[in-house]
């Protein structure tokens, strides 16, 4: 499954074109309230209809169009997201999937772009960059291996105290 973003535009515009002209083969809703008094309501459905799909997205066998209604603050939003697939399951197991990409996105994806600035490192010499990602991942492993929830807190305090990583659990 891919998101389909702004750089693929006549690919959306197709999605956009089709899903206003056929019916969803299935669709699905869930409501989340978290505790950042942050609303939010989720539809997905989803089309099998490819009528006149480019031949280079021949491998598509449905597509899916997620609109989020968003309550923050008495401000409402709605994004509206589309996805491909070359996968037939249903709207319940896509939004689950779609979902389950997020929270990787945000567990790892974010700790390595906030706590450890990883978009600003700008070296690209050999195998340099691989090695620092591994570092990083090795850290951000000991660090909830330790229960450590802070993690630029902990990344500055190991800075300074470099023999007190090797107190912490590995395993």
């Amino acid at each position: 499954m891919a998101q389909v973003k702004g750089n693929q535009k006549d690919l959306q515009k197709w999605l956009e074109f089709n899903s206003s002209q056929s019916n969803p083969i299935d669709n699905y809703s869930t409501y989340d309230h978290n505790t950042h008094s942050r609303y939010e309501l989720r539809q997905i459905e989803i089309y099998d209809d490819l009528y006149q799909i480019d031949k280079e997205w021949n491998m598509v066998k449905r597509f899916a169009k997620v609109t989020a209604t968003i309550v923050k603050f008495g401000k409402v939003t709605t994004e509206t997201r589309w996805y491909i697939s070359n996968l037939t399951e249903n709207a319940k197991t896509y939004l689950h999937i779609i979902r389950s990409h997020w929270r990787i996105e945000n567990s790892l994806h974010y700790v390595k772009d906030v706590a450890y600035q990883e978009d600003f490192d700008r070296t690209r010499t050999d195998q340099i960059p691989y090695i620092k990602t591994t570092l990083r991942n090795y850290a951000i492993n000991l660090q909830s291996i330790n229960n450590i929830t802070n993690k630029t807190q902990s990344r500055k305090l190991m800075a300074w105290g470099v023999l007190d990583v090797f107190s912490l659990r590995s395993s």
